[in-house]
């Protein structure tokens, strides 16, 4: 069936998901590749794993952070990455949302293994591969004697106790790792109780865990010629900036027990911190330019922006190309900036999107980032807008980074301020501050 974009404002509004990850087959998806400078991005991804051409020469582990501003399209990308994984034959890719499996305003390591566990036990299920006791029995010691006790103490259901009992399989035990998750993500009074469990115990489980997986891999192997399992970790870009900086610094050792093949999404501004840059391995997804550094157009851009606008409203709904090509301008590249240029567009709109209407919307945006920016902020912004080149990675431009206020283009090698910041009355201050002086 031919996809058809939304052709009422109410239409496009109820269909606008600002932290929706497009599937690999979706009608809106639109190919960046040519607008971020990044065709060999997959290709530099994939030896990361070690898939060279036609042959697999894994490591046993690689823990990969996947570095991107947030809302920049990085979930969308990885779903794509992981259908060309496995249409290799060669990689089994499991994504673990963080957003649907944990709570990620409270999420820790140990939340992540559980929640590797449970999905792995749920492909095998689904795929029907058969494990023996001898494979299944260490994590399940593991969780009779590390979290059968905590979870009765709390009297959550009868059927931890009654599992741990019961004859061992894989939907045993995918049962039980999912309780440990759902207790993660709505047992706040004794979620951290049973993470000191697990912490006390972590080198049990972290070998258990290893031995399932290469005995999980070995099977996969021999029933359809799969050599790795390769785990997606969505959403941890979105975590709490203490829970972030814990998970990719602080929890590093734990991690790195984990022999695996694990990809993270990880917010941009931790790639400044060199203690996690230098501990783990990393690649960037590139912005979307609509200028290049001299500040001419890059038109490759600015068409894929027009075609992601145009897969969520009817090209009817905007008065003319200007109204579009303002919107577009005004998004600074970035996907989900645009997105909610949009939703305010469809919001102020009483017929369709005029120019009237767009500066309205732009306002608003730019109106949210008011609230946080302060003099110091606008000064900055000014110094790097006026010499683009990167100039370090103080602690206010890391913050300024995190919320969007700065963008970063050409993976880091120049960065310009938001172009709805620069409609602010406390951008121009700066700006005629700087010229004075």
């Amino acid at each position: 069936m031919t996809y058809v974009a939304p052709a009422t404002l109410p239409e496009v509004l109820s269909h606008l998901e600002f932290e929706e990850g497009l599937p690999a087959d979706d009608p809106r998806y639109v190919d960046t590749l040519d607008a971020r400078n990044s065709h060999d991005l997959f290709k530099h991804l994939s030896r990361k794993f070690g898939l060279w051409k036609d042959q697999v020469i894994a490591p046993t582990q690689k823990h990969l952070l996947f570095f991107g501003h947030l809302g920049s399209g990085k979930t969308t990308e990885l779903r794509h990455y992981a259908k060309k994984f496995n249409d290799t034959g060669r990689f089994c890719t499991l994504e673990v949302n963080i957003n649907a499996e944990l709570d990620r305003s409270n999420c820790q390591f140990p939340d992540l293994l559980m929640a590797m566990a449970r999905t792995l036990l749920a492909d095998l299920q689904e795929r029907g591969i058969v494990i023996g006791d001898a494979q299944l029995q260490p994590l399940h010691d593991w969780f009779r004697s590390t979290v059968q006790t905590r979870l009765s103490e709390h009297a959550l259901n009868a059927e931890v106790k009654t599992g741990t009992e019961a004859q061992l399989s894989v939907p045993l035990l995918c049962k039980l790792f999912a309780s440990v998750t759902t207790s993660f993500r709505t047992g706040a009074t004794y979620r951290s109780e049973i993470r000191d469990d697990i912490r006390n115990s972590y080198g049990q489980l972290a070998e258990a865990f290893n031995n399932f997986l290469r005995f999980s891999e070995q099977s996969l192997k021999a029933a359809s010629g799969i050599d790795r399992v390769l785990f997606v970790l969505d959403g941890t870009d979105k975590l709490r900036d203490d829970d972030s900086r814990r998970l990719f610094d602080t929890d590093v050792a734990q991690m790195l027990q984990v022999d695996a093949l694990i990809l993270y999404t990880a917010p941009l501004h931790l790639a400044y911190e060199s203690n996690i840059g230098g501990r783990l391995d990393h690649f960037f997804l590139p912005m979307i330019k609509i200028n290049e550094r001299n500040g001419s157009e890059c038109d490759t851009g600015r068409r894929a922006l027009r075609d992601l606008l145009l897969r969520r409203a009817d090209r009817k709904l905007f008065a003319d190309d200007e109204t579009l090509r303002t919107l577009i301008e005004h998004c600074g590249g970035h996907p989900r900036e645009l997105l909610r240029l949009l939703k305010y567009c469809c919001e102020f709109a009483d017929e369709g999107i005029d120019r009237a209407v767009a500066g309205k919307a732009i306002d608003a945006l730019a109106g949210e980032y008011r609230r946080f920016l302060d003099p110091e902020d606008y000064a900055l912004l000014v110094a790097k807008d006026a010499d683009q080149q990167h100039g370090g990675n103080d602690e206010r431009s890391k913050k300024l980074l995190y919320n969007l206020a700065l963008l970063e283009y050409n993976g880091g090698s120049w960065q310009r301020s938001h172009p709805v910041v620069r409609t602010l009355e406390g951008y121009r201050r700066a700006q005629d501050a700087a010229r004075r002086s």
